[in-house]
């Protein structure tokens, strides 16, 4: 199978065969895809029985954690995730594994830092016992944790993604086993190491390695919970056997997102530099990522123009650790393959393919590099639009009608959808309206974040949220405790005395 699911995120079972890996198979070599022939760095890979090993070494850790209070697990985090240090330096190794500018890449570990800040507080205060009802006896809900989590972990943004998974099972008062992948297994390994140092031993730690290790994972007997992160083949393949042993998951699988444009638009300098970072950012290799665009035919020439001239002027494509570059390669020479021929399938269906890099001559000669590309010209039923494509080229669909527009924008697996207008009621109605985990109003992909609001799935592109309120909650259990008022319990019963 191809290294890639349809949703362009990586299959767990191909990772092996993306990935270098040494002829005794103990290490996994990683492949630098801006320069392919150049090692950006390797780390052992886990057999099956060391990941059994750290799970049982977990739990044990997990035992004791949950029983320190709460106070004292804020303070031991606060200071773990304090220690993560060398930014900068953890930041070119990241660009170096897999293709995101570096500047890029600094500020996900400083997001991802800041994400785990905001946990804390909401913890400390959705983790008390929340006492029930008034009078006699005593109601109280309590939080408890699961126990170990297994946390499956793409590449496209690692630490972040990640982080939105180890912090708030930390606080909870689980322990947490992050398997990264492959293609990005470099930092975010460095990362879970230095906070782990300042945490009791097995409590947190990755597992590095493929299909094998991963299935190792979702069964070691002390797993309570997976999360996963990843497109829709794997995620169905881990849910099946998360399933057959009845534990719980959360399941964030990507999506083939809609950014709808009304007929009221106003192409103003910050607006459609958001349009463009909304589907170009690390290269379109966002799971966010605006993937299809509908733009209202009375606005449509003057819309793909103000496109073409904002993506020119900014997109600066070359080596992810040069400083002016803000898109580097895609992940892989199969990404790079796929996407070509995405790009050549959309001009047999019809479409104008425009090129959007502004100077051709500083293109990279080596390395995986696609050019960012818009595709005028297509119908809802072309491949580039009816597909998630993960890469830096995005079809532009007119439409006329508002009905059939929120029809097409309904069809597919929606993660999050914007709309853009100058009626921000009218936005605001239609966006509501869409089926996605998230809907946003002149806004799409990092613009449109917030740390207040919970961030996932609708139907296949999955269930379960991160962020906000309820991505902390997803990882401890409601535990009721009672202790009903002495001589009140056969009042529970109705006819009886």
């Amino acid at each position: 199978m191809a290294p890639h699911s349809q949703t362009g995120h990586p299959k767990l079972g191909d990772f092996a065969a993306s990935s270098m890996a040494d002829a005794q198979g103990k290490w996994l070599l990683r492949e630098n895809p801006a320069r392919p022939d150049e090692l950006a760095g390797r780390i052992r890979r886990d057999s099956p029985a060391d990941v059994l090993a750290a799970a049982s070494a977990a739990a044990a850790a997990q035992r004791e954690w949950a029983a320190l209070d709460f106070e004292t697990r804020a303070d031991t985090l606060r200071m773990a995730f304090g220690s993560v240090e060398g930014i900068d330096t953890l930041a070119r190794t990241m660009a170096s594994e897999m293709g995101k500018p570096v500047g890029e890449c600094a500020g996900e570990i400083r997001f991802a830092l800041a994400f785990a800040a905001d946990m804390e507080g909401r913890a400390r205060r959705l983790l008390a016992d929340d006492v029930r009802g008034e009078g006699p006896g005593r109601r109280v809900v309590r939080r408890a944790p699961y126990g170990v989590i297994a946390a499956i972990v793409p590449w496209n943004a690692p630490i972040i993604l990640a982080m939105t998974k180890i912090a708030p099972a930390l606080l909870s008062g689980n322990a947490v086993l992050v398997k990264p992948s492959p293609f990005a297994p470099l930092t975010l390994s460095a990362i879970v190491a230095m906070i782990a140092a300042h945490l009791p031993p097995g409590l947190l730690r990755a597992v590095n390695g493929g299909a094998e290790t991963g299935e190792a994972l979702i069964g070691a007997p002390e797993v309570a919970k997976v999360a996963f992160t990843g497109g829709g083949t794997v995620g169905r393949a881990v849910l099946e056997q998360a399933s057959r042993r009845f534990i719980p998951s959360v399941m964030e699988l990507g999506g083939n997102d809609p950014l709808i444009v009304l007929e009221d638009f106003a192409p103003t300098t910050a607006r459609m530099e958001a349009l463009v970072w909304a589907s170009f950012l690390n290269a379109g290799q966002v799971c966010m990522a605006a993937k299809r665009l509908y733009v209202h035919e009375a606005v449509a020439e003057r819309f793909v123009d103000a496109y073409v001239e904002t993506a020119r002027r900014l997109l600066h494509m070359g080596d992810p650790l040069d400083p002016r570059t803000n898109i580097g390669p895609v992940i892989s020479a199969q990404a790079q393959g796929r996407i070509s021929r995405v790009a050549a399938q959309a001009r047999c269906d019809g479409g104008m393919v425009v090129p959007l890099l502004n100077d051709f001559s500083d293109y990279p000669e080596q390395g995986y590099f696609v050019a960012p590309q818009l595709v005028t010209g297509l119908t809802d039923n072309a491949e580039l639009v009816r597909d998630e494509q993960f890469g830096p080229i995005v079809p532009v669909v007119t439409w006329r009608d508002e009905a059939d527009v929120r029809r097409w924008a309904a069809t597919g697996d929606c993660l999050s959808a914007s709309v853009w207008s100058s009626d921000a009621e009218r936005a605001w109605d239609l966006a509501a309206s869409l089926p996605a985990g998230l809907c946003l109003v002149n806004a799409h992909n990092r613009s449109g974040f917030s740390f207040d609001l919970p961030f996932g799935g609708s139907g296949p592109s999955g269930f379960g949220r991160e962020y906000g309120d309820e991505g902390l909650l997803e990882y401890s259990m409601p535990k009721a405790l009672h202790q009903p008022a002495t001589g009140s319990v056969a009042s529970a019963y109705p006819g009886k005395a």
